[in-house]
């Protein structure tokens, strides 16, 4: 089968951040580790496990990011995956093959799958706390650590793992009790991008709204758009602005929800002043520069993850409010005098779980779906851009310069 693989390999990642500045593209070249291959479908861990044949692959913020070379050398996140990669975690599928313990009846049907690798994926008995407790988006043992009956290397999940393959590949397998099977009303551009929603509505489903009347919802792009969405879905009426950088998304943001589309002046104290100006703060300035706000939004959600967009929701969240961290942060510089100074409650958001939701426990991606057929939601208007597997750079061109090409959502198709 055709597939998508990344290997880091010291001297070319350090000649590609090196390179990138007098050539860009080198970053979706073999030398930064990048490959379109041919290999063997992956092979099934164990009999509840499924082979599936990839139908969309949707390239994601954090796979850029890696691609990008944002995460450090040192960065504990390469504990959790295991090279070669084989990339793509968002996904849209036809189950292929299934193993003994799975009901035949799963073969032919249309499905998203969760692709988190937790101790149930793994086979590992007794689960550990976090999965017990239905959260294992944060499970303990995305090491491996603990064992387990498949004999899964470290992964936080199929698109991390060098056995399971991923969704920028033509096969992949999964568990089949991470398996949603798509309704027949819910369009494959929709279902695409169920994994990225889910993500922005666990987001949401970890604050406290009740004595909530302001968000802020800083990035535009598909988490952000998401959690927009998210927020009228669940019911929330209060006033949502957004923060984006190009024009070309604000009619999309208003019509997810957004009542106010802010493009920010770009020195610190005039966007300061315009976010002071809506929400009826008063402006603190301290030297070199630096200011913060006394009032701001009751809830802020980075849906960024760099430096600036992570210290500006710090600093224009109220006093006692709640900040979410939904963007990929990394290793940087930030000012967290607000953290502590304002008594701020941040809240980290990763992947999915069992939510507590209308007094049951569903997945997250299993609410988006049910969501969407309901007409609930409305995704229509994210997939902006899809390509064949062979055209892998021209994607990875359009995903790593987005504002260039109008771009929101990137996919592989493979139907």
């Amino acid at each position: 089968m055709k597939a998508i693989q990344y290997r880091i390999r010291p001297p070319g990642w350090v000649a590609c951040k090196l390179l990138h500045y007098f050539w860009p593209s080198c970053r979706r070249s073999c030398l930064n580790g990048i490959y379109l291959v041919d290999v063997p479908c992956p092979e099934l861990p164990g009999p509840d496990w499924v082979c599936l044949r990839t139908l969309m692959g949707g390239i994601c913020g954090s796979d850029v990011s890696l691609l990008f070379q944002k995460q450090p050398p040192d960065s504990m996140l390469q504990c959790y995956c295991s090279m070669p990669i084989g990339l793509g975690h968002e996904n849209l599928a036809v189950v292929e093959d299934v193993g003994d313990n799975v009901d035949r009846k799963w073969i032919g049907k249309k499905v998203i799958v969760d692709p988190t690798l937790a101790c149930m994926d793994r086979g590992t008995e007794p689960p550990c706390d976090r999965c017990a407790a239905g959260e294992y988006g944060v499970c303990e043992n995305f090491s491996g650590d603990m064992g387990g009956a498949a004999g899964l290397p470290p992964a936080t999940g199929i698109g991390y793992s060098n056995r399971t393959g991923g969704s920028w590949g033509e096969y992949f397998v999964a568990h089949h009790r991470r398996l949603i099977a798509v309704d027949k009303t819910v369009p494959d551009n929709q279902a695409i991008t169920i994994d990225p929603v889910a993500c922005s509505l666990h987001g949401i489903f970890r604050t406290d709204l009740k004595n909530v009347e302001t968000v802020l919802v800083y990035g535009a792009g598909i988490i952000g758009l998401g959690a927009v969405a998210c927020l009228r879905a669940v019911g929330f009426e209060g006033r949502i602005d957004m923060i984006g950088k190009y024009s070309y998304l604000e009619d999309l943001a208003r019509w997810k929800g957004a009542d106010e589309y802010l493009t920010l002046p770009g020195s610190d104290e005039a966007r300061a002043r315009v976010i002071a100006s809506r929400t009826g703060a008063t402006l603190q300035r301290a030297r070199f520069g630096n200011f913060m706000l006394s009032g701001g939004y009751d809830l802020s959600v980075d849906c960024i993850g760099t430096a600036r967009s992570f210290t500006e929701v710090l600093k224009w969240t109220r006093a006692r409010g709640q900040v979410v961290a939904l963007g990929t942060l990394q290793k940087e510089s930030i000012d967290l005098v607000p953290l502590w100074f304002r008594e701020l409650n941040i809240i980290g958001v990763s992947g999915r779980q069992l939510e507590h939701f209308d007094g049951d426990r569903k997945e997250t991606y299993r609410i988006i779906h049910d969501w969407i057929k309901e007409g609930k939601i409305d995704l229509d208007g994210l997939v902006t851009h899809t390509f064949k597997i062979d055209e892998y750079k021209d994607a990875l061109k359009v995903a790593m310069n987005k504002s260039r090409y109008k771009a929101i959502k990137v996919a592989f198709d493979f139907r």
